[in-house]
């Protein structure tokens, strides 16, 4: 009964924290320890006004500073302890967290970061487990320390007059329904502050990651634009955020005052009366006042644990996130027969036409197979569907006569090297970027990055391979990045290597070594290769020509040109430009 009462966000957060619970047992403890000393100093002021300020007492003067000071020593000891051991605990819950999203991340289905983009990744991934777990732990810790103070304090009360003590309780429940209607208002108004917060990331990522095209576009004015209507928007639901809590404050200050006016009125009346000393009136007005101290704090606790929720709401969106399905059971180890595209049609989910429409295309071992057509033909498909990030509606593909759907993605992957025209590098060395996620060779990465027309460049750097790139390559050019990205396909030694406009950033000198290059690789690797200049395929064994999701054609180059077709057309546009000139 108690589980089903429990938010699932708290449920599951619970998990985490359940793994380190004798750390967590242990700041429960020493808060426990440091409420325990609380009512010790309304007891030591109480009895010293009641035996210090007598003629001829028997206390010890000296007695006196010293107790309070060790009061003061060991709560706070305690209390010190107690933080730490939350602070231990929380961090770990935090790690944990952040490990499981990095695993949600590496997994998830190609359609996620169709939705999530980058900046928001690192909102969710790095920014709310530390404002979920700090702000929920924050409340805890405070609710401990001040919850068990309150206890304390309430035991020690009750000890001193029960009947003022029972007065001082007939304002919690009106303090308690105001409590609860703040809450609902700041757990709305944080969902809209938190929503304003993932767009304001987004904005800020896409300056950020697409400067070159907003300084090209001259459009620096419109981008602020565009951050300054988000950032109002956060302001807006920020303020209101705080308006709802700050409330708080001022409505439970009016509330206590009136409980404690009616404690202050009645014990001035029993002292009156002779029925109390001065010393336990002085010691119960000093635990009253210590104990609506404490009370204040708990009322501020709705933001903290709302705040928190929403947050922990945020990265929990992630990490539910649809994975990469993988029902591949099988393993291969090289390609020793073909690779088989037949019948194959894909349809991509809300796409108005098929990607591909029943395609059937064959890669056999050692040969190189081109793929060209105009944008759109269907080429990258191709190589979503061999990667196994696109699945057909119809059809199969088949690696070495295994269905692709029965192969495991990890094992299907590692027979793949790719260089995309998008090139992508990480923010690290130059040896870091070739040798990427495997064991380091010295001489393997030096005959990579010559094979790549990349050597001599290094080599003239400072720190050679070591030379630190920049975030995707900032630090180098754009025929540079493409080059460092074939030296990273080479070094992995698939024996299937997917070129996909791998040269079209490369300068004509770079570009002839890489076509010595495929020439050399020619009948030891299998390569695919997709360009739109065609000087780049027309070595190949078999071209393949693609327009609007179908094969319209395919042969050897010689053959392609004796039939004047789609091919020919293509060849014909490109010679009577240059050589560079793009298919259209």
């Amino acid at each position: 009964m108690l589980h089903l009462m429990i938010p699932p966000t708290l449920q599951r957060l619970l998990k985490y924290v359940k793994r380190y619970r004798g750390a967590y047992l242990t700041s429960v403890a020493f808060f426990f320890l440091a409420s325990a000393m609380e009512p010790l100093i309304p007891a030591l002021l109480g009895h010293v006004l009641n035996e210090g300020f007598v003629k001829n007492s028997d206390l010890p003067l000296w007695l006196i500073p010293l107790a309070f000071v060790g009061v003061f020593i060991f709560r706070g000891v305690f209390t010190f302890c107690a933080q730490y051991a939350m602070s231990w605990a929380s961090s770990k819950s935090i790690l944990d967290i952040r490990t499981d999203l990095i695993d949600t991340l590496v997994n998830a289905d190609a359609q996620v970061f169709h939705e999530v983009t980058p900046g928001i990744a690192v909102t969710k991934v790095v920014n709310d487990p530390q404002a979920a777990v700090s702000q929920i732990s924050g409340a805890t810790t405070t609710l401990l320390r001040d919850g068990s103070h309150t206890v304390a304090m309430l035991g020690y009360l009750f000890y001193l007059n029960w009947q003022l003590t029972l007065l001082s309780l007939v304002t919690v429940p009106l303090l308690a329904y105001t409590v609860r209607k703040v809450h609902r208002r700041t757990q709305a108004v944080g969902a809209l502050m938190y929503g304003s917060q993932l767009r304001l990331v987004g904005v800020i990522d896409d300056i950020a990651r697409a400067w070159r095209v907003v300084r090209t576009f001259d459009a620096g004015e419109f981008e602020k634009e565009r951050f300054t209507k988000e950032a109002i928007a956060f302001r807006r639901n920020s303020l209101k955020t705080t308006a709802a809590t700050s409330m708080m404050t001022p409505v439970s200050q009016t509330i206590t005052s009136l409980g404690v006016a009616a404690i202050i009125w009645l014990a001035l009346a029993q002292a009156q009366n002779n029925a109390k000393t001065v010393g336990e009136f002085v010691a119960f007005i000093t635990a009253l006042l210590l104990l609506v101290s404490r009370i204040r704090s708990l009322t501020d606790l709705s933001q903290s644990v709302t705040q928190g929720f929403i947050a922990a709401g945020g990265f929990f969106a992630l990490m539910d996130s649809r994975r990469e399905p993988d029902p591949g059971k099988e393993t291969v180890e090289g390609l020793h027969k073909r690779i088989l595209i037949e019948n194959v049609t894909v349809h991509y989910d809300g796409a108005a036409a098929p990607s591909l429409q029943d395609i059937t295309i064959e890669i056999p071992v050692g040969k190189t197979v081109a793929l060209v057509g105009a944008s759109g033909a269907g080429k990258s498909t191709i190589v979503n569907l061999l990667l196994g990030f696109a699945q057909p509606q119809s059809g199969r593909v088949l690696f070495d006569e295994r269905e692709l759907r029965d192969v495991s993605k990890a094992s299907l992957r590692e027979q793949f090297a790719v260089v995309a025209q998008d090139t992508v590098l990480f923010d690290g060395s130059i040896a870091s970027n070739v040798v990427y996620a495997k064991p380091r060779d010295e001489q393997r990465l030096t005959y990579c990055l010559e094979a790549a027309h990349l050597l001599h460049h290094v080599q003239t750097m400072s720190d050679g391979v070591e030379t630190p790139i920049g975030a995707n390559g900032s630090k180098l050019s754009g025929g540079q990045r493409q080059r460092l990205a074939i030296a990273r396909a080479l070094y992995k030694e698939a024996p299937v290597w997917i070129f996909d406009e791998a040269t079209s950033a490369l300068d004509t000198e770079s570009e002839q070594a890489v076509h010595a290059a495929l020439e050399r690789w020619h009948g030891s690797k299998t390569l695919l290769v997709i360009a739109h200049r065609l000087s780049t395929v027309r070595n190949a064994d078999r071209i393949y020509v693609l327009s609007e999701g179908g094969l319209i054609e395919h042969g050897t180059h010689e053959e392609l040109l004796l039939r004047h077709g789609a091919y020919a057309a293509m060849v014909a546009a490109q010679n009577g430009h240059a050589i560079a000139t793009p298919v259209v």
